[in-house]
């Protein structure tokens, strides 16, 4: 079972997290803790994810979606 909208995304592709990164322009560490929900994305993330994916930001980043987990995660 898939944990998210990125980690589907990635599998669709056969993409990695390094592969992710790289074509996003971002950290590896960090766009594996987006796509875990252990840390929030800011706009230009989100943004930079969906591109590299090709797919709309809302479609990597579902209303609800990594925002409770990582709020919950912070207050633990």
């Amino acid at each position: 079972m898939m944990r998210n909208a990125i980690t589907r995304l990635l599998a669709e592709r056969g993409w990695s997290d390094t592969v992710l990164a790289s074509r996003a322009r971002l950290d590896r560490a960090h766009v594996n803790q987006v796509k875990n929900g252990r840390a929030l994305p800011t706009v230009a993330t989100a943004l930079a994810i969906a591109r590299a994916l090709g797919v709309p930001v809302a479609i990597a980043f579902p209303v609800g979606s990594s925002a409770r987990r990582a709020t919950s995660c912070r207050r633990s």
